[in-house]
């Protein structure tokens, strides 16, 4: 009898031991270190997470060009001075009293979702849309989350993180109501100076529209995302998932990805070095046509290959909606918007170059043609501005520029144009603008190179196969 309770006793000691070694390896402190047995999962369990991960990839690059799903939420609500029945001030949105309802963390390669249910400020729950919730996330990466608007008080934000670890979630609420996407007064641009900009400070009536409110005031709200559970990462298998694309874009650059330590790491893995081909002789010129941004990117162009090596002439065609004299930025005028004179001044800029490079061609017996790139606006930090709510920046709402950018890209697509995205890469970046919309130079530097191995591949992708399809694909 003795002998069989110590035998018991040691089986049963040698059993908890087991178990706990085996908890240990799967909820211990190092992640890493998991064994493989623990996260094998079933093939359809796979090819379950799979079609998610494929559904929610081209919802998030559809979402770049789909203007009319952000317009949905507000339509027929978007003029101003309109107050429709149960759209009022006391149906806003508050950040402090809208809640999270769920969540849906997935493994690092796997797009994770958060659900917010907006509230009013004396905590009724909202059945309708137009809140603009802006949303990013800080860890061992930075990014910015894609938020979907399901039009009855709820908001999904979707976002792809690759590093595990742990993130804290910045959510702010911007507008309520639609009030990111109101529209200008028809005498707005009248009111401006001759860019239609500068409008007297008051003549819209007391402004408060702009909230800047930080979700649950402001507290910490983090996540944490485990390791991989699957060995083939699913961004690998997309590729091949790719053939029954409805819809697509030349995008010579999505701008889909994060910033782990300063570094730029896109989705897609892109390939940037380039060499010259031998005898090569600059040709060509490169006109940047655009504003302030423009500007900022040609200036930065100056200084490498671009300009240096590879093109023959860069030039700069400044611009706010006309052209930019140097002196004449706030000169007035009681003159509508002119979209004639837009037109007028990039044929002008546009054909006075492309006569220069066929003249150079001639020279040279080279035959040259335009080829046209269409780049976006980056992202806005409107909370950089002193004040919230001043007159003649009412109408500059990340919500605007987002269906701007949506609607601009879209026929750019269409027309069969080439594109480049630098709305995400701006929107990631851990450090944020230098004002409300400019940003370091060093940000878009991958993008220049990649524009360097554009040129010497005379403007084409040649060695994206591995990607095109996926890279075109956004629906």
């Amino acid at each position: 009898m003795q002998k069989h309770r110590r035998f018991f006793l040691f089986t049963t000691l040698l059993g908890i031991c087991v178990f706990s070694y085996h908890v240990f390896l799967y909820f211990g402190p190092s992640l890493k270190t998991r064994p493989a047995f623990v996260k094998r999962l079933s093939s359809g369990a796979i090819h379950s997470r799979f079609d998610d991960f494929r559904r929610d990839w081209f919802r998030q690059h559809r979402a770049r060009v789909d203007w009319k799903s952000i317009l949905k939420p507000c339509i027929n609500n978007t003029q101003w001075g309109l107050v429709k029945k149960y759209w009022g001030r006391e149906n806003r949105s508050s950040a402090r009293t809208s809640q999270v309802v769920y969540t849906d963390i997935r493994p690092a390669g796997e797009f994770s979702k958060i659900f917010i249910q907006s509230k009013t400020a004396d905590n009724r729950t909202k059945l309708i849309g137009g809140d603009s919730w802006r949303v990013h996330l800080h860890g061992p990466s930075s990014l910015g989350a894609t938020v979907f608007d399901h039009e009855n008080g709820t908001y999904e934000i979707l976002f792809l993180i690759m590093e595990p670890g742990n993130y804290q979630v910045i959510i702010y609420l911007d507008f309520s109501l639609c009030d990111g996407l109101k529209e200008p007064p028809a005498d707005w641009f009248i009111k401006g100076n001759s860019q239609g900009k500068e409008q007297e400070e008051g003549i819209l009536g007391p402004l408060d529209q702009y909230l800047l409110q930080p979700f649950n005031e402001g507290k910490h709200f983090n996540i944490r995302i485990p390791v991989a559970t699957v060995n083939t990462r699913f961004i690998d298998k997309l590729q091949y998932n790719a053939k029954s694309c409805t819809q697509s874009c030349n995008h010579l650059w999505d701008g889909f990805g994060r910033w782990t330590n300063k570094t730029w790491r896109p989705y897609l893995d892109e390939y940037y070095g380039w060499s010259l081909a031998e005898g090569y002789r600059r040709k060509g010129t490169l006109c940047v046509y655009g504003d302030s941004l423009g500007v900022s990117l040609g200036r930065s162009m100056q200084s490498r290959a671009l300009c240096k090596t590879l093109y023959e002439r860069c030039i700069t065609s400044y611009n706010w909606i006309y052209p930019i004299s140097k002196g004449r930025r706030k000169e007035n005028d009681d003159l509508d918007f002119r979209p004639e004179l837009v037109i007028e001044n990039i044929h002008k800029g546009l054909i006075r170059n492309l006569i220069h490079s066929l003249k150079k061609g001639e020279e040279n017996k080279m035959n040259h043609r335009a080829k046209i790139i269409w780049k976006t606006t980056t992202s806005i930090h409107r909370e950089y501005f002193e004040k919230k709510n001043v007159t003649s920046r009412r109408f500059i709402t990340a919500k605007r520029i987002a269906l701007f950018s949506a609607f601009a890209t879209s026929a750019m697509c269409n027309a069969g144009f080439d594109v480049i995205d630098v709305y995400p890469i701006s929107d990631a970046y851990p450090n944020g603008a230098l004002d409300h919309v400019h940003y370091n130079p060093r940000v878009f530097w991958d993008l220049e190179t990649l524009l360097e191995k554009y040129k010497t591949q005379n403007n084409e992708k040649l060695d994206d196969n591995k990607w095109k399809r996926l890279k075109r694909c956004i629906g």
